[in-house]
């Protein structure tokens, strides 16, 4: 690889420090009779004369066997050109960024390559604030985001009772700045990890709220309230409320389902849920759901994944999913599921529509790649990405809770043969 100093001209002694096949042979072929004077005084001339050719074309062979042998080598363990491009900036300019550094944008560079707005690059300190997401259990300030369909880092959820929330921060603000810096251009993971914080630390957001730019000063919490809500609405009939489906979610809503009377029905409340962790999804579905398909997925150059209930003692009471324009990804698989295998009632407004499937995988330094390896099909074969779940009933936002307890008193109605009652 020919090396350019700063007059622009190549290097001739990098070629022979390099192996390279022409530098070497350059520097061989120069050598003639002069190069050896003792054999000069000691042998014949016409014997001096075949001695130095013959001297010759043992050091070219030499030469070029070393040469060849070193370019196998290098192919046996070739570099990328990424790997090569990062190195000779590494070591060419002295004001360059780190090669960590070079790397991640190499890496962030090609994902921007895809045009897929949801995979995600989490460097090692952003890798364990995703984790801890997942969690639901983190200090911090109680909301996730995602990058809209404007590129805008907006907020995808609020934790209810979170400070967010008390400070009025609503789905669909967008993120401007934490502490005075500028992140509009930040990656989620760079957003996430400048968001958290030990407890009882200020943090400063600026942001864009129905179309005013606010500035909110937050205090950090510790322990936040958790991903699910559960309470008694009606009588028998239980409220959940779940705004992330991060890893503890299922488990809870099982919990809720335990401690709470409810054979007049179940009102899950996924709106302004942006999704989570697929196999959870599943899990928290199959609570409500026979044996039979949630989701499935086509995984690139793999075999189909299908995703099934094996539940054969499901909950049974009469069950009302609510939705909105912010129910996501794995939290719209499982307002699908329920609704194609028609197990619930769906009202509120037509879902997101945020229909592909990511993978995590961990790299070497403890970063992580979250890339798209499929679209999500529902039991009824149909996809949701870009489209959403319609609701089986539209109904405005504020009406949703009171119309839930109305159409669960019809359908135990229904069941008992009695007439509807209403009673909260």
């Amino acid at each position: 690889m020919p090396y350019k100093s700063s007059s622009g001209e190549a290097n001739s002694s990098f070629y022979a420090t390099d192996g390279d096949g022409v530098g070497t042979s350059r520097s061989s072929s120069n050598h003639n009779h002069h190069d050896f004077p003792r054999l000069s005084r000691l042998l014949p001339k016409n014997r001096r004369r075949r001695l130095s050719a013959f001297a010759v074309v043992i050091l070219v062979l030499l030469g070029s066997s070393y040469s060849v042998g070193y370019v196998v080598s290098e192919n046996q363990h070739p570099l990328s050109l990424v790997d090569q491009a990062i190195a000779r900036v590494s070591s060419g300019d002295p004001h360059s960024p780190t090669e960590i550094l070079l790397q991640r944008a190499a890496i962030e560079a090609v994902l921007k390559a895809t045009k897929d707005k949801w995979s995600n690059y989490f460097p090692p300190a952003s890798a364990v604030a995703f984790d801890e997401t997942l969690q639901g259990r983190y200090s911090g300030i109680g909301i996730w985001l995602r990058r809209n369909s404007l590129n805008q880092l907006e907020i995808s959820s609020v934790q209810p009772n979170s400070p967010a929330s008390l400070a009025g921060i609503k789905v669909s603000d967008q993120l401007l700045s934490v502490d005075g810096v500028n992140v509009s251009e930040a990656t989620v993971a760079d957003a996430i990890a400048t968001l958290r914080g030990n407890a009882s630390t200020q943090v400063v957001l600026g942001l864009r709220h129905n179309g005013v730019r606010i500035t909110l000063n937050i205090m950090r919490e510790a322990v936040l309230t958790g991903d699910v809500l559960a309470s008694q609405i009606a009588a028998k009939t239980l409220y959940i409320q779940v705004s992330a489906i991060s890893l503890h979610a299922a488990e809870d809503v099982a919990t809720a389902l335990a401690k709470y009377p409810h054979t007049h029905g179940v009102i899950l409340d996924l709106r302004d849920n942006p999704g989570g962790v697929l196999n959870v999804a599943v899990t928290l579905a199959s609570e409500f759901l026979s044996p039979g398909p949630i989701v499935s997925y086509d995984r690139k150059g793999g075999l189909p994944q299908e995703l099934t209930s094996t539940n054969k003692d499901p909950e049974t009471a009469p069950m009302v999913v609510l939705i909105n324009g912010a129910t996501a990804s794995s939290a719209e698989i499982i307002a699908g599921a329920l609704q194609d295998r028609n197990r619930a009632v769906i009202i509120g407004d037509q879902s997101y529509g945020k229909g592909t499937v990511q993978e995590v995988s961990q790299l070497s330094d403890g970063s992580q790649l979250e890339i798209t390896v499929g679209q999500y099909h529902l039991p009824s074969g149909r996809a949701i990405d870009l489209v959403g779940i319609t609701p089986d009933l539209k109904v405005n936002e504020s009406h949703e809770i009171a119309q839930a307890v109305s159409i669960l008193a019809g359908l135990v109605a229904l069941d008992s043969g009695k007439p509807a009652t209403n009673k909260k």
